[in-house]
């Protein structure tokens, strides 16, 4: 079976402030994207206001085209492909996605995935791999270390450029399919997706429940000509006959727009979670933090229209976005009721010792008024012996008196 497959190679990295805009735009190979005021209103009718500022106001695209011919060897077979660019976002909170561009053309399905599969594999590129280093990876890594202060390299592994994981993320439209029958387009998406060989004997591989699971869970079937399945580091789109301007709203809007919105949620939200547990910044500020991202930057719906909803939806349910933003909030929220208590606690134990300050001053000052009235002389062999009997009974009475709230309140 031949195929065409369209697809983005993605990462992220965390800048500091400035760094990246600075160093983009001071290269004229970096192209911004800019929106005319047609662009956005054509945005505004299809997307919602808050979705279609973020796009065009929040996340400023930058594109440098390579359109550059690789070539991938393998012990057994060659496989040729085109990088097609670079896309690169500036995200809020310093958050820096980038996309590299492949495009690969009639050939073999399971050619296909092979090559895929060796080139999100961040880990280790071999000799083989060094045009696509070259072209695609050194201008990514130079962009990265202007961001970040660092002075990396392309040598050995660099899933440093991944900040969490080990290998890229990929969108891919895998386009002009033979037609499918019933009982292998499902399995066709699967291994699609998963980058695995499409083989009878790889149809048997993952038991029953499991295969059902993830297309139950995962998949996204609306009309006939297509199919996608979403999964944590993958979305992949299958479809036999594909227009040009189908496959390119698939690659503006599904992938552009709203995949780099999910990804840049769980962007922030893995940044959050590891700042987090390595306690590198206090909790208060990341409390702040996760508040002013739920308040911006979560939209209920994306579009007007149901289908980009859809996709939204299935991306965020892959990627566990929700899931994390929920369970940081408990965490956080748990920290923080934690530290309310305890300074609840230190307050109480502040107030209680000045509590019994003022009872001692009360007393010390009521037994000295006993004696300038009575004179403790004249009542008691010495005025010491007055001050201690008077002290006394009044502690003791304070004593009882605190004794008998404290049973009142537990009643």
């Amino acid at each position: 079976m031949q195929i065409n497959d369209t697809g983005f190679l993605c990462g992220y990295f965390t800048a500091r402030s400035g760094k990246a805009a600075a160093y983009l735009n001071g290269l004229p190979e970096w192209q911004l994207r800019t929106y005319t005021e047609a662009e956005k209103a054509g945005l505004g009718n299809y997307y919602l206001p808050e979705f279609a500022s973020f796009v065009t106001e929040e996340i400023p695209q930058y594109t440098r085209t390579i359109d550059a011919p690789c070539r991938l060897t393998f012990a057994d077979e060659t496989v040729d492909f085109h990088l097609t660019d670079l896309q690169v976002w500036l995200a809020p909170f310093g958050i820096v996605l980038y996309a590299i561009g492949v495009r690969i053309e009639q050939l073999p399905f399971d050619s296909v995935t092979r090559a895929l599969n060796a080139l999100r594999s961040c880990a280790y590129y071999d000799a083989l791999q060094q045009p696509f280093v070259a072209q695609a990876l050194t201008p990514i890594v130079s962009l990265y270390n202007a961001a970040t202060g660092e002075a990396k390299t392309t040598e050995g592994d660099v899933s440093w450029l991944v900040e969490s994981g080990n290998k890229f993320r990929l969108f891919h439209v895998v386009s002009d399919v033979t037609p499918w029958d019933e009982g292998d387009r499902d399995y066709l998406l699967y291994d699609a997706a998963t980058l695995a060989r499409h083989t009878p004997l790889s149809m048997g591989m993952n038991s029953p429940s499991y295969f059902e699971h993830i297309l139950d869970d995962y998949r996204i079937s609306v009309f006939n000509g297509w199919t996608g399945l979403a999964l944590l580091d993958t979305f992949t789109l299958l479809s036999i006959d594909t227009p040009e301007r189908v496959r390119q709203s698939w690659l503006n809007d599904y992938f552009a727009r709203v995949y780099i919105y999910q990804l840049f949620r769980k962007a922030f939200l893995y940044s959050i979670n590891l700042r987090y547990r390595q306690r590198t910044e206090n909790v208060e500020v990341l409390e702040s933090l996760l508040s002013r991202f739920e308040q911006n930057y979560s939209y209920p719906n994306l579009s007007y229209n149901f289908l980009p909803n859809i996709i939204n939806e299935a991306i965020e349910r892959s990627m566990k976005t929700q899931q994390d933003n929920e369970q940081l909030n408990r965490m956080i929220s748990r920290e923080m009721e934690t530290r309310r208590q305890a300074a609840d606690e230190r307050t109480n134990k502040f107030l209680t010792f000045l509590t019994v300050l003022t009872l001692f001053s009360a007393v010390y000052d009521f037994t000295c008024l006993a004696n300038d009235s009575l004179s403790f002389e004249h009542l008691f062999a010495t005025a010491e012996s007055g001050f201690r009997f008077v002290s006394t009974v009044m502690l003791l009475v304070i004593v009882v008196v605190y004794l008998v709230l404290i049973r009142r309140s537990k009643r």
